[in-house]
């Protein structure tokens, strides 16, 4: 009956390449010999979520085991949503066309907190009770996974049970447990999944702040799941109809970050830095060219030109990319000499743009969020890039920082000043105001507010004689502030959110503010009083949930930041966070091992 339906609206709708499955690659497998039907949804559009490199690793991880079959789900457009309401076609499945509410599992990935109102959207789609507790035994048993679970609570709710952490390892032992309570009664089943390491059921905990469990036999804290070492390798890639966000063979070749930014929650809560062997990412590189048909190799990681074997990767790959005509790319420029000579080594002949981040636009300010990159930095890397023939460069920076005065800011006027005066044909200047992240040293500090921004703006407006701005939105940032420090109760305010129509809040053209100002009215809940600074003393509504970082660490990180005093990258020396557990140290001395 989907097929058929299907088939009538696809002409009246956008791009519908997005909804008709069946590219190459694609796993299919017969539900009559599967024993646990899984769909995993990711809450954008297909060209996004297919270009999310997670998702399709847990999708393989799953349809690795032969009882189970997971298969893809996306959020559908507005064009789309408003013709499966008006032909009431519930939401489906990509690879077999099933409806979302006939599987056993609905796993939903939270890779932002601005997709949360498409997750409301998307279980109304498939006829699905938007919040756990309304769920029945005939209900698929619904999960959450993606970095937004370090602090689950503003969309707890919804979730059976949420998955903290690295996701490979825990998705097969989430699907065998589930295989074996098959038939008994939910609570039990959503109990047992309370005993695997990593997994949150939010039902077993009170409201509180932070939540506090209701049973004896339940954790009070729930530890963050860390896969030891990045074993799997990602062959059979599924070959999209149509072009992607990021259209290119995407290798995790290192997980982690050890440089400290305090102000990067991913820093924070993919600790600590676990590498793929160079072998490995050339054997996986090969195999997937010659799966797809792919042109274009991109190395992932939070900062790619830190592995410790990047040059030995880039050597290898370019002695491909010579003799098949694919290129490679990395997805940020290291603000150093290192950095812009690695750019030019993987871009060849082509010089287009090069991409960095200095995120301050003074020294004491870079001290105070760790960044450590100095002036002579920035300006050895910028005048040998332009040397070695980039004619573009794009500068990221953050306003709203901790300590920020109007000197930090006319620096990065300066440093626009400084680029364009190197000699580059375009300098842009992208500005985006600072969110405080749960599980940062700056986990207490205040949001700046609207009022604040437009008064960087008007100061950082001068540099419009040098380079191009590009500001980010400050009202989409106040709800990511509000969803990503919020407690269980701010969970009403997504919900009247979503009931006035907010959907898409990624999207700028579809973003309106004033939906979730009124959303915060109808919720009795003041923004600036969510927004606000914190005590250290204070309980947090994650506190419940242990990444594997001290607090103590964290605490003593804000008092080194208010003091404009840096911390070394723990490659040179271990700061003693606490994520490295003896089997963890393991592995990275494993590592080390490698003849580089």
């Amino acid at each position: 009956m989907i097929l058929r339906e299907l088939h009538e609206i696809l002409n009246r709708v956008e791009k519908p390449a997005r909804y008709i499955g069946g590219e190459y690659n694609q796993i299919v497998k017969d539900p009559s010999r599967v024993k646990l039907r899984v769909g995993l949804l990711f809450p954008d559009v297909y060209e996004v979520g297919m270009s999310n490199l997670g998702l399709m690793i847990i999708n393989d991880a799953l349809n690795s085991m032969e009882e189970v079959w997971a298969e893809r789900i996306f959020m559908p457009w507005i064009d789309m949503m408003s013709e499966m309401r008006r032909k009431n076609l519930p939401l489906f499945t990509l690879e077999s066309k099933t409806a979302v509410k006939n599987l056993d599992v609905l796993g939903i990935s939270l890779q932002h907190e601005l997709l949360y109102t498409n997750v409301l959207h998307a279980l109304e789609l498939a006829g699905i009770p938007i919040l756990a507790r309304e769920r029945t035994q005939v209900d698929p048993i619904v999960l959450a996974g993606g970095p937004c679970t370090v602090n689950p609570e503003p969309i707890a709710p919804v979730f059976d049970a949420m998955v903290i952490g690295d996701g490979e390892s825990v998705a097969r032992e989430i699907a065998q447990v589930l295989i074996e309570t098959k038939g008994m009664e939910r609570t039990k089943r959503l109990k047992a999944l309370s005993k695997i390491d990593g997994v949150y059921v939010p039902s077993l905990y009170d409201d509180g702040v932070p939540p506090k469990p209701v049973e004896l036999d339940v954790p009070k804290k729930v530890k963050r799941r860390i896969e030891p070492a990045l074993g799997r390798k990602l062959i059979r890639r599924i070959v999209p109809h149509m072009q992607l966000v990021h259209d290119r063979i995407s290798i995790e070749i290192m997980r982690g970050c050890t440089r400290g930014c305090r102000f990067c929650q991913a820093g924070f809560i993919y600790r600590p830095v676990r590498e793929k062997f160079s072998s490995e990412v050339l054997e996986e590189a090969l195999e997937s060219l010659t799966c797809t048909g792919y042109e274009e190799i991109g190395l992932l990681s939070l900062s790619s030109a830190d592995h410790t074997a990047i040059t030995k990767i880039v050597e290898n790959l370019k002695q491909i990319s010579d003799s098949r005509f694919i290129s490679v790319s990395i997805p940020s420029t290291r603000l150093d000499a290192f950095g812009v000579t690695l750019a030019g080594n993987i871009g060849g002949a082509r010089r287009t743009g090069l991409t960095f981040a200095p995120e301050a636009g003074t020294q004491r300010l870079r001290n105070v969020i760790n960044k450590n990159v100095s002036d002579e930095d920035f300006v050895r890397a910028l005048e040998l890039a332009r040397k070695n023939g980039w004619h573009r460069v794009k500068l990221y920076f953050m306003v709203g920082l901790p300590t920020e005065t109007d000197e930090d800011l006319r620096g990065i006027v300066s440093m626009a000043k400084i680029a364009k005066k190197i000699g580059f044909d375009l300098v842009t200047l992208s500005v985006a105001m600072f969110v405080p992240k749960p599980h940062t040293p700056f986990q207490f500090v205040e949001q700046k507010n609207l009022e604040y921004f437009e008064h960087a703006r008007r100061i950082l407006s001068e540099a419009r004689r040098f380079a191009k701005l590009d500001f980010h939105d400050p009202k989409m940032s106040m709800v990511e502030g509000l969803l990503s420090r919020g407690d269980r109760k701010v969970f009403s305010v997504v919900m009247k959110a979503y009931e006035l129509g907010a959907c898409y809040d990624s999207w700028q053209s579809l973003f309106d503010y004033s939906k979730w100002t009124r959303a915060l009215e109808m919720a009795d809940l003041k923004l600036e009083k969510l927004l606000a600074s914190r005590s250290i003393d204070e309980p947090l509504p994650w506190d419940h949930i242990d990444i594997g970082v001290n607090k103590s660490f964290l605490v003593e990180e804000l008092k080194k930041a208010l003091k404009a005093e840096t911390t070394p990258d723990c490659r040179e020396i271990c700061q003693l966070c606490g994520v490295c557990s003896s089997k963890v140290k393991n592995v990275l001395e494993r590592d080390a091992l490698e003849v580089r």
